[in-house]
Formats: C-alpha cells, sequence, structure tokens
C-alpha cells in the first residue's frame, strides 16, 4: 500500500480540519437564532450543535483565512509633525519643550506660522491659570537690571528695574536674566522720564509707575548672544505679559517691584554722562543681584552753549564711579559740596588696572576736568540691591508647604 509523504499528509490534514471548521462557523452563524432562543423544553438537536460545536473549536487551530477577516481602520493617516519645522520652533520659541513643539505642528497640520501662534497662545492660556495660583507666594528673591543708553548731543539715559522670583535657583536661568535686560532695555526706551523734576522727588533719577511700565510693549533683549536670535521670536506683548508666560516656563511667581530712569532735564546747560553697572550676575552684562546708577554733567570750560564730547577718560571716570556706588553701599552725594569718598578699594567689583588711586571724589574730578577743559560734577546716583527692604512672611510647617506645593502643580 502507497503512503503520501509525512509532509502532504499533514498539509492535507490541516486543508480538511480548516474547510471542516469554515463549515461549521458557516453553519452556527446561519442558526444562531436557533441556538441562542431560549427554548421552552430542551431540544436534543441544540444540544448535539452546541456539543459539536465545542469539540470543533477544541480540535481544530482557531487560524482563519485573511480573506474572511475584515478590517475596519481609518483611512486619514496620521500627521507626523516635520522635523526641520520642529527644531525651527524649538530655535525661535526658547525654552519650548520638545513635546510641546510637535503637539503645536500637529494641531496646526505643519504650519509653521500658525503653529508659533498655537504656542504663543498656549503659553499665555497656561501663564494665567500658573499666576493665578502662585500669586500669593512670596518672591524674595531675584535680579537687578541696569541699562545705559547710546550719548547724544544731550548726553545718555540710564534705566534700572528690579524683578524679583522665589529661589535663587531661578534668578541664575537665562531665560529669568533675559527677562530682567528686556524689561530694563523697555524701562529705558519706553517710559521716558518726566520733563520737570515729580513733585517729592529730587535729582534726575526719577521714579517710574511699575503699572506703567507693565503696559509697555517689551523689546527685544540688548544682550549680545540674543542679537543674532530669530526676529520671530520678539513678538508683540506687554511687560507683564511676557512676565505671565515666564511664570508658566519656570513655575515660580514672578513680579516687577520697581523701576526708575533718568530724565535729561530741559535747559540743560552741557552734557549729562549716565554710568551703569550690575554685579554679581554670572558675569551678564546687564543684570545681577545689584546695579547703580551715577549720573554726571559735563559743561566745557569755554562756555556753557559749546558741545561736549565725552572723552575715553571721562567714560572711564563714569564707570569707575558706578562701579565703586556698587562697592561702597554708604555713599553719599552732598551738592554743596559734590564730595563723595572714594577709598582706594576695589572690593572686587573692578578689574585693579581700572582702580585708580581714588582718595577723594573732588580730586578725582579736578584732575580729569583739567586734564579735558570741563567742569565735571556728579548730580544724582542710586544703588539698588535686590530684596532689600522686603521682610520674609512667616513660615508655615513643613506638612503644610508640601500641601500647597501639590495644590499649585
Amino acid at each position: 500500500m502507497n503512503m503520501l509523504p509525512e509532509r502532504e499528509g499533514r498539509g492535507i490534514f490541516l486543508w480538511a480540519n480548516q474547510s471542516i471548521h469554515f463549515s461549521l462557523t458557516l453553519f452556527f452563524f446561519l442558526f444562531s437564532p436557533l441556538l441562542h432562543s431560549p427554548p421552552s423544553s430542551p431540544n436534543p438537536t441544540n444540544t448535539m450543535l452546541r456539543s459539536l460545536l465545542r469539540v470543533s473549536s477544541a480540535s481544530v487551530p482557531r487560524t482563519f483565512p485573511s480573506t474572511l477577516i475584515t478590517r475596519h481602520a481609518s483611512t486619514t493617516p496620521a500627521i507626523k509633525p516635520n522635523i526641520k519645522m520642529l527644531a525651527d520652533i524649538r530655535k525661535t520659541i526658547e525654552g519650548i519643550s520638545m513635546m510641546k513643539a510637535k503637539e503645536a505642528l500637529i494641531q496646526t497640520n505643519n504650519d509653521f506660522e500658525k503653529a508659533l501662534e498655537w504656542v504663543r497662545e498656549d503659553e499665555a492660556k497656561a501663564g494665567i491659570k500658573k499666576a493665578e495660583k502662585l500669586k500669593d507666594r512670596q518672591a524674595l528673591e531675584g535680579l537687578i537690571g541696569v541699562v545705559v543708553g547710546e550719548v547724544g548731543d544731550h548726553g545718555n539715559r540710564g534705566a534700572i528695574v528690579e524683578l524679583n522670583c522665589e529661589t535663587d535657583f531661578v534668578s541664575r536661568n537665562d531665560l529669568f536674566k533675559g527677562l530682567v535686560s528686556q524689561i530694563a532695555s523697555t524701562a529705558l526706551l519706553v517710559v521716558d522720564g518726566p520733563s520737570t523734576p515729580t513733585e517729592g522727588q529730587k535729582g534726575l533719577v526719577q521714579d517710574v509707575a511699575v503699572a506703567d511700565l507693565l503696559q509697555a510693549p517689551i523689546l527685544p533683549d540688548p544682550t549680545p548672544a540674543a542679537a543674532g536670535s530669530t526676529p520671530a521670536a520678539h513678538e508683540f506683548a506687554t511687560v507683564q505679559e511676557s512676565i505671565t508666560k515666564m511664570i508658566a516656563k519656570l513655575g515660580e511667581n514672578i513680579s516687577l517691584r520697581r523701576c526708575a530712569v533718568v530724565h535729561l532735564p530741559e535747559n540743560q546747560r552741557g552734557m549729562v554722562l549716565t554710568g551703569g553697572a550690575t554685579h554679581g550676575g554670572d558675569k551678564h552684562p546687564y543684570a545681577g543681584k545689584m546695579g547703580a546708577l551715577s549720573v554726571m554733567t559735563l559743561v566745557s570750560k569755554q562756555g556753557g552753549s559749546k558741545k561736549v564730547t565725552p572723552s575715553e577718560a571721562v567714560t572711564t571716570l563714569s564707570r569707575q564711579l558706578t562701579r565703586h556706588l556698587i562697592a561702597s553701599p554708604s555713599i553719599t552725594i552732598h551738592q554743596e559740596d559734590c564730595k563723595i569718598p572714594l577709598e582706594v578699594s576695589n572690593g572686587g567689583h573692578a578689574p585693579p588696572e581700572e582702580v585708580d588711586a581714588w582718595l577723594d571724589e573732588r580730586q578725582v574730578l579736578a584732575k580729569v576736568a583739567k586734564e579735558e577743559g570741563l567742569r565735571i560734577k556728579v548730580v544724582d546716583a542710586l544703588r539698588w540691591e535686590r530684596g532689600e527692604g522686603m521682610v520674609k512672611a512667616e513660615t508655615v510647617d513643613f506638612a503644610e508647604e508640601v500641601r500647597r506645593q501639590i495644590e499649585n502643580k
């Protein structure tokens, strides 16, 4: 008796089993109403069919021809974010996460401009919500921002601001430093000083209402590192809106505490030269834990109407005086004798080569004035330190602090 090869025999067996299983399955669907409807009395036929199907299901492999399986899948392809646009968004909007940039491209079908707008709207909404949660938390840390303008025909102006946050860790963040310098630059160029001294204030350094500055359109970061950034990153926003967005990014309460600017008075004889400096900001050019402004008037000895152009020696004098203001908190200006003690000390705030033998402000000014043919007078100065005058609120117990942290997430 001829025997079939083992492989062919196994194939025929599997084919036969699948055929039987398919026939029984078709039979089951045709007569399912009879099988599932509750009979009034036991039906031997139903019992036999159920037993037969159970035996078939147990003995036949649970495989079906692919042609019998109907797939109901969506025909709409999933949107994949454009890789180049993803990188451009993260470069344009500093601090945005990879997931948020992906979501923006997916939501806008890879439209770059719409994706940028989507991110900004999302940041604004998140910032408002976060700011509302954190508004009662104390912000005692932060930085002082100082920006001085270019010297023109009548001199130059300067601005100083204090922006507070909750921790020193956030104050050392580059995003926070950039915001401080942006606000200081805005105060200098947008918020102009009064033409006449404000009532109750003396000198050329005048306080500015914080509420007015918050509503001003914020200007780009003046630092050299930010000069080459994408222009699209500098979208129109007020100072308040920029602070709110930063709250969402950094997760801390941030508030603008104070601001002052140097104004150029009308009919000023000669030139007003403003110097500015900061210290303690990890070498940031416009932000630090301390900041100062100094204001000098320069008048030509040949006549008050003669145009004055400050030399390198005069600008160096202004810079040294401002740095010394930071190093010596007790410095005072006496309008009558214009005497400021400037002892021989750099206090670690200026390179040794820039520190002359400071004996007396009157002697130093007289020396430079004689060499330059000028009458030089220090007329105003201002020094701020972050958090000065602020009192820390009474602390709560550890459990209460943990509860607040959880609620504010």
